[in-house]
């Protein structure tokens, strides 16, 4: 008798326990119908095969093996559960038979049975390459990296068993790189790129470890060549579509994602990126429309709320619309920090002060270190009267990171409104050292600078932010008074009238809702 052969699943990229054992004889001759038919028909013809034995023989676990193997090329898990099952049942001893079962189960999406058959098969075999590979492949898959080293081991040992198995190769790429060795994950890739330099899904992984070394050029080449190879590798569309994004390449990453959504249209991931792609294109419309298709292909999207909130706050005549949509997101997803920061900002537009400070603290709970979020909070605090609330969130901020500007902007503008000048300007000098293109730490240290009267400052303050915002009639009035107070009338008129042309050009360009 010969050991059971290896069959390669090369649409699913999974090995399988062969059939049955058969004796040792001379293979027999291909047709030319077996030689050039599709794998479908193939194993169409070999579930027929075993159907015809088990019409004589119900009990005969190989066809029953047989016959699971063909219906999971086919697609036909369920059937192919209730043939392995079966097999299993009259041989419990044969580990191939476990390690198929295994396979079956985890398409079905029982991933906890889909393990424990694997670990079966290897307590019945250790020297089972199937179940090897699978079982790495499996803790792989689930994503806890309490998981990890265990899943390098099991493809580690299907590789000692038979280093032809290029497939578990590329798993242990991915593996390597959920570990963050990418020295491990490089010399398995060397090992491809000798063995199979042709294969596009070697230049596809060659291309993410491109990605996690940062190298955006030589990504973008690799992702490039792998579609070319094979247009139909999704996944490398994808990892493309985002390393342009990365790159700030965001029409060559909307390109990507449109051709990707053209080859899958019922895709929520391809529409969910295509949308911001479209968006960080300034084709805010395109990403609207495609973001609602997002919703219809999924409506529990959380990242797609988002997104659409996102995108109605920036049109600036629906946010009641937006907020829903953020709102939403949260109800899917509490703890996404995205949809708790856009949601706090629509509702600070709508002067909800007190929804938007619960938004904002929220988000601050989910990321303690980010900057914009606390610095919001501080401001929506300081403008529902909680001054000291305010101040405690800013100096928080200054604390955690002192280079902050925007700390320093929203201490400086909290203490001159509670006339402690002195403090203020120290503060806002210290936030326009940091950030010399903030318009409002300018702004603000104008404003304490004209309070302690030291208008000449001031006025050097004022024109500076001016610089950064021309179009700001706030800035050119004050400007206008602190020119003033230094007797430089002629100047100070000349603002006052931009400050009235301003207003005026602003009157008549917005129109009723």
């Amino acid at each position: 008798m010969v050991n059971r052969s290896k069959l390669v699943v090369l649409s699913t990229l999974v090995l399988l326990s062969g059939a049955a054992s058969v004796p040792a004889q001379q293979p027999k001759e291909r047709s030319h119908v077996e030689r050039f038919s599709t794998p479908e028909a193939k194993a169409g013809r070999e579930e027929s095969e075993a159907s015809a034995k088990l019409a004589a023989n119900p009990n005969d676990d190989q066809a029953l093996n047989a016959r699971a193997i063909a219906r999971i090329r086919l697609g036909r898990y369920h059937e192919a559960f209730e043939d392995a099952r079966r097999a299993v049942s009259l041989k419990p001893a044969d580990s191939d038979y476990q390690a198929n079962l295994g396979y079956v189960l985890w398409k079905l999406g029982r991933p906890e049975e889909a393990i424990n058959a694997e670990r079966t098969a290897l307590k019945l075999n250790p020297k089972n390459t199937t179940a090897h590979y699978q079982l790495g492949r499996f803790l792989l898959r689930l994503g806890q990296q309490k998981d990890l080293n265990e899943a390098v081991g099991e493809l580690r040992k299907a590789l000692e068993l038979d280093p032809r198995q290029y497939e578990v190769r590329f798993e242990l790429i991915g593996a390597y790189r959920e570990l963050g060795n990418l020295a491990e994950a490089a010399a398995q890739l060397d090992v491809l790129q000798d063995s199979r330099p042709t294969d596009p899904r070697v230049f596809y992984v060659t291309g993410l470890l491109d990605t996690d070394r940062n190298d955006l050029n030589s990504a973008l080449k690799n992702f490039n060549e792998a579609i070319t190879r094979d247009p139909t590798m999704f996944a490398a569309w994808q990892d493309l579509g985002l390393a342009y994004m990365k790159a700030n390449r965001w029409t060559d990453a909307m390109n990507a994602f449109a051709e990707l959504v053209r080859r899958q249209p019922n895709s929520v991931e391809a529409a969910y990126f295509h949308a911001l792609a479209l968006y960080n294109s300034d084709k805010t419309s395109e990403a609207e429309s495609e973001a609602r298709r997002t919703l219809r292909l999924d409506a529990g999207a959380v990242e797609a709320h988002t997104l659409l909130g996102i995108i109605l706050a920036s049109r600036g005549n629906a946010n009641s619309e937006a907020a829903d949509a953020l709102s939403q997101a949260i109800a899917l997803n509490p703890n996404s920090f995205d949809a708790q920061l856009y949601l706090g900002r629509v509702q600070y537009s709508m002067k909800d002060y007190a929804g938007a400070a619960k938004s904002f603290r929220a988000a601050v709970t989910l990321n303690p270190r980010h900057a914009e979020a606390r610095f919001f909070l501080g401001t929506t605090l300081e403008l529902a009267g909680d001054s000291n609330a305010a101040m405690s969130e800013y100096q928080e901020l200054i604390k955690a990171q002192p280079d902050s500007a925007m700390g320093q902007l929203g201490l400086g503008a909290l203490l001159v409104k509670q006339g402690r000048f002195d403090e203020a300007v120290v503060a806002l000098r210290r936030a326009v050292a940091l950030n010399p293109k903030e318009f409002e730490a300018h702004w603000a240290l104008g404003r304490a600078l004209a309070l302690k009267e030291r208008y000449a400052e001031a006025v050097q303050s004022f024109q500076t932010a001016i610089s950064l915002a021309p179009n700001r009639s706030d800035a050119h009035y004050q400007l206008g008074l602190a020119l003033r107070r230094l007797g430089r009338t002629e100047e100070a008129n000349r603002e006052f009238g931009i400050v009235e042309r301003l207003n005026t050009e602003f009157r008549t360009s917005t129109k009723p809702l």
